[in-house]
Formats: structure tokens, sequence, C-alpha cells
């Protein structure tokens, strides 16, 4: 249960980056925990923050806490908030790499830079989910179970970098991808598609 509520949150925590191959899947949990418990979050990481500052003998210096104004306060709160919630969900592993910036919208960009990578990354990562697509079979020694677990996260992973299949291509897909012991319901289900 421990290890279940690390990974997709409560009310109370953000749900962990637990596995760096799973970022897209935390980054959507982690987008939804933040709608949920401050959607006004978002203004600081998307937009970034700015505290406030004075001039002090020639040199701009940052306006301490207890002298900004109610409104000041509440933009440095929603920024704790953001840059708080953001560090909690990372694992400490990955905390370390991460230490050093100290606003929530620079920190979400590295976080989205080093997992997602730059625009030549993510057309690398496209062109392998197509392969992968291309070449989805089922394994030896794997359950079925295991077999629509891997092509519903195939899916996911192929929506999250904008590649779209019809349906019923899909669907044959994962019939050509089941074990040969299934070729009697996969022959009945393409002679009768309502079925499908």
């Amino acid at each position: 249960m421990f290890n279940y509520d690390n990974e997709i949150g409560t009310p109370h925590k953000p749900p962990k980056l637990m596995n760096v191959n799973d970022f897209l899947n935390w980054k959507a949990r982690f987008e939804e925990y933040i709608s949920y418990i401050d959607s006004s979050l978002w203004i600081p990481i998307l937009e970034g923050y700015k505290h406030p500052t004075y001039e002090f003998l020639e040199e701009t210096v940052p306006e301490p806490i207890s002298k900004l104004d109610e409104e000041e306060k509440k933009v440095y709160d929603r920024e704790k908030k953001a840059h708080g919630s953001i560090t909690m969900a990372l694992s400490r592993d990955l905390f370390h790499s991460f230490r050093g910036y100290d606003n929530s919208k620079d920190l979400w960009k590295a976080i989205q830079m080093w997992f997602e990578g730059n625009s030549d990354v993510k057309k690398s990562k496209r062109e392998l989910l197509r392969k992968q697509y291309e070449c989805f079979r089922y394994l030896e020694n794997k359950s079925t179970d295991e077999l629509i677990s891997r092509f519903y996260h195939l899916q996911t992973e192929l929506k999250s970098y904008d590649l779209k299949y019809p349906a019923d291509e899909l669907v044959e897909k994962f019939l050509d991808a089941l074990l040969p012991k299934f070729d009697m319901y996969t022959t009945l289900m393409r002679e009768n598609p309502k079925v499908l």
C-alpha cells in the first residue's frame, strides 16, 4: 500500500517519480495532483516568480518576507508550495540532481528537459516508439495479462508523443500479437467484426 501511495500520491502528498522510465505517466499524475490541491500553483510553475526587491546602498536586495504586503505574501506562499510539491515528488536520488533550482518554473523545466529531452531526443523517441509498435508481439514465458499491460503502456506512450493509430489498426495489432493458442478466437473475431 505504501508504494502504491507513493506512486499515485494522496490528497496530502504528491505522487513520487519512482521510475525514470515512467516519467510521462508520473507527469500526468503530478499535473492532476497540482490541479487538485490548488490550480493556482500552476501560475508560478508556468509563468515564474519574481521576489520583490528594493535598493540598498546601490544594490538590489530581496525584500524580507516580513516586509511583504498581504498580496505579495500570497504570491510568495504559492511559489513555495509549488516548488515544495515538485521537490517532494522527486525520489531521494533524483532530488540531488535538481537541488540547485530555487524556483518552481526553472525546476519544472529542468525536470522536463532531463526526462523528455530536446526536440532531437523527442524525435528519436517517436521513431523508437513507432518501431516498438510495428514490432509488437507476444514474448515467450509472458502471460496474456502482461501482454495486455505492455500493449496499453505502449498505447499511452504513443499518445503522449502524438502518434495516433486508427482503432481498427490497434485491434489488429493486438490480435496479431496474441499467442498462437488464441488463433481460433482471433479468426472468429476477424470474420465477424461486429464482435470487435
